[in-house]
């Protein structure tokens, strides 16, 4: 019964504290190559302290790289040159001081196996093993001779990236398999590195998209882990529904689910937060549920897509790449993005703990796995799950929600349950439960919107205190606030003046729409700090309590309470925890640091000259309407006007404003 116990110490010490294994990675994105020894050194340092264990760098060149999508900068350094060496070198070694993982594509291409060579495009016949094996040796193996004592431990991965189901040089899929994804690994394992790929592509047209014959489990066997993706949708980004999650995306994980268990392999990634809209305009709020859908359906490992290597030449945003949800140092919530990694973290290590329990959630693997769908069979319709076990201890991961309380029907018999909340790290020990006849038990939850939990079963040892009733008061904070505005570093114009807010509102609702107000707060993207107090009896300040601020339909919050730090602010419920002790008789100070995204910075510098913009960065500022890409458009406009909509190219003038601040109630629950 000791050594029981002891799995259910060890599972709570990983989710406290995740180790690095768990943790995770990010894509890195070199735009063009566009890299120095600060910004790396930078870029890295901020990975490490956000909670990333890993990278995986890649470095693409002219992968749609045009007007109707970003412009990148011209490349300075070529792909493969001394100089490139070099600062991959560098970066190698700055992973191995901070204890990251360095991972990197093995390619100068988004879906071939290209580099440039003496400044020239070599693409490789992926068909023929003879040149997989060549363009392995001449991209990767001057990489090894200069970090040899790196090798396995901090550079231990080479990637592939989707071939997106197109082979351009004939041939079979067993062909491919062999001469390419056999011949990839084959190389890594012999040069002490290892292997992963996105095997195949997402093959959004399904089976038929591929007309050779092709078993994707089996392209995907062929790596150490596989990896899939999922992409969030844009319609959520700036309407999520009304006490809804957004839990709208494009899913290719099943087949990677079931080739990895197929495998024996206990790893399996996804790439994450992958789209192709608005840029900036997602926020951690809206990410959460996708990544729990992931994690339900079996992903233990993210790989964030993605932190962009921007250099200050660029300005602020800067460079971006033309996907993904940008998480690199120039986000305007960066500084404040760990809370959301760290939970990604607590997630991963339990779910790479233990071993997958089948309680027949699942499709089997005689169905259709081609394509974005998800495949599941749910039997908590409230509910999305999956079980793990190791020993006589067994958990789920829950991800849905529900107002008051729920009866979760875990399929095993009843034991000491409890619930541990990866938002917070904090873990519910008086759990109500009730024993069925069936041998079953229902644990009620009761998770917010967009919520999640884990559910405990440990053996005696973990003794559950029955919940009591607690008396509980709110106070409602009604004073007026002074918020004061500022810009991120690198920003050089000047903030929006401060404000005295009697109520609290959003404040996309000052000023007037247009190029003459296009500067005013209306348009504002950074951080806002709210302060205000509240005044407490000597009875009430000595409770613990939480602040509930109300919820975001953008951004985050760091909140702070007589100067004690109460955490980040991201998701539902939105509340933060007041420390004990952090209250006291008479006045308190509260003070809430929210900060949105760039969007809507973006649009308002649509209206303005290139040289009036607050923002920098490599996104085509559509001054006119994308509407009008239904209509005729004159031959001397058309530059201006794009003849279809392509919102990841940039920003529009005629583009909808996300709402932003605090509209409260600003609430402090005792």
């Amino acid at each position: 019964m000791i050594l029981l116990a002891t799995i259910a110490t060890s599972l709570w010490a990983a989710f406290a504290n995740p180790p690095d294994a768990a943790k995770p990675w990010c894509y890195w994105w070199w735009v063009n190559g566009h890299a120095d020894r600060e910004t790396i050194t930078a870029d890295l340092e901020s990975m490490k302290r956000l909670g990333f264990g890993g990278v995986l760098m890649f470095d693409s060149r002219g992968y749609w790289d045009d007007d109707r999508h970003v412009v990148c900068p011209k490349a300075e350094i070529g792909w493969g040159t001394g100089e490139w060496y070099d600062l991959v070198e560098f970066s190698i070694r700055e992973c191995s001081r901070l204890g990251l993982e360095f991972t990197m594509n093995a390619s100068a291409s988004g879906g071939t196996l290209n580099g440039f060579i003496d400044g020239k495009e070599y693409e490789t016949d992926v068909m023929d093993r003879a040149e997989v094996i060549a363009h392995l040796d001449r991209s990767i193996g001057p990489l090894l001779k200069r970090v040899p004592d790196l090798v396995g431990t901090t550079f231990t991965h080479i990637y592939s990236v989707s071939y997106e189901g197109s082979v351009k040089t004939g041939g079979s899929w067993k062909t491919i398999k062999d001469n390419f994804y056999a011949t990839m690994r084959e190389w890594a394992h012999a040069h002490g590195l290892k292997v992963y790929s996105e095997s195949g592509g997402p093959w959004a047209g399904g089976a038929t998209a591929a007309k050779l014959d092709c078993d994707q489990l089996d392209l995907l066997a062929h790596n150490d882990f596989p990896q899939g993706e999922f992409w969030p949708l844009y319609e959520k980004f700036h309407s999520p529904g009304s006490g809804h999650a957004n839990t709208g995306g494009r899913f290719f994980q099943r087949g990677v689910v079931l080739s990895a268990r197929r495998e024996g392999l206990s790893v399996i990634s996804m790439e994450a937060f992958t789209h192709m809209h608005c840029h900036y305009s997602p926020d951690p709020a809206h990410l959460k549920p996708l990544a729990d859908i992931a994690f339900a359906d079996g992903a233990n490992r993210l790989v964030w897509h993605t932190f962009t290597c921007s250099p200050k030449k660029f300005g602020v945003p800067g460079a971006e790449y033309f996907a993904g949800t940008h998480v690199n140092r120039n986000v305007t919530w960066h500084k404040d993005a760990d809370a959301f990694v760290k939970y990604l973290g607590r997630c991963q290590a339990l779910l790479q703990c233990g071993e997958y329990v089948d309680d027949g959630e699942f499709a089997d693997v005689a169905t259709d796995y081609y394509g974005w769908g998800r495949y599941r069979k749910d039997p908590h319709a409230q509910f999305t799950t999956t079980h793990r076990r190791e020993g006589d201890t067994d958990w789920f991961f829950v991800a849905g929600e529900g107002k008051n309380v729920i009866p979760f029907n875990a399929s095993m018999e009843g034991r000491t349950v409890e619930i541990w909340d990866p938002v917070t790290a904090n873990r519910k020990t008086a759990a109500i439960t009730e024993k069925l006849e069936d041998g079953k038990t229902n644990v009620w939850l009761d998770l917010p919107v967009g919520g999640s939990c884990f559910v405990v079963f440990a053996p005696e040892g973990m003794v559950n205190s029955r919940a009591e009733h607690v008396e509980r008061a709110e106070v409602m904070i009604t004073n007026a606030w002074e918020v004061s505005f500022a810009y991120m570093d690198g920003v050089s114009s000047p903030p929006p003046a401060p404000v005295a807010m009697p109520f609290l509102r959003d404040w996309t609702t000052y000023g007037e729409e247009g190029s003459a107000a296009s500067t005013s707060l209306r348009y504002f993207s950074g951080t806002a700090t709210y302060r205000t107090t509240i005044t407490l009896n000597s009875q009430l300040s000595t409770h613990n309590s939480r602040l509930a601020i109300g919820k975001l339909s953008s951004g985050l919050a760091h909140v702070f309470v007589n100067g004690a730090d109460c955490g980040v602010v991201w998701c539902a419920p939105w509340e933060a925890t007041v420390p004990l002790g952090a209250l006291r008789e008479g006045e308190n100070e509260i003070e809430i640091r929210y900060t949105n995204n760039w969007f809507n910075r973006l649009v308002g510098d649509s209206f303005l000259a290139p040289e009036e913009r607050i923002t920098r960065s490599n996104l085509r500022y559509w001054k006119r309407s994308r509407k009008w890409a239904r209509q005729p458009v004159e031959p001397a406009l058309e530059k201006e006007c794009p003849s279809r909509q392509s919102r990841f190219s940039g920003p529009s003038a005629d583009d909808r404003l996300q709402p932003s601040g605090l509209t409260g109630p600003v609430i402090l629950k005792l």
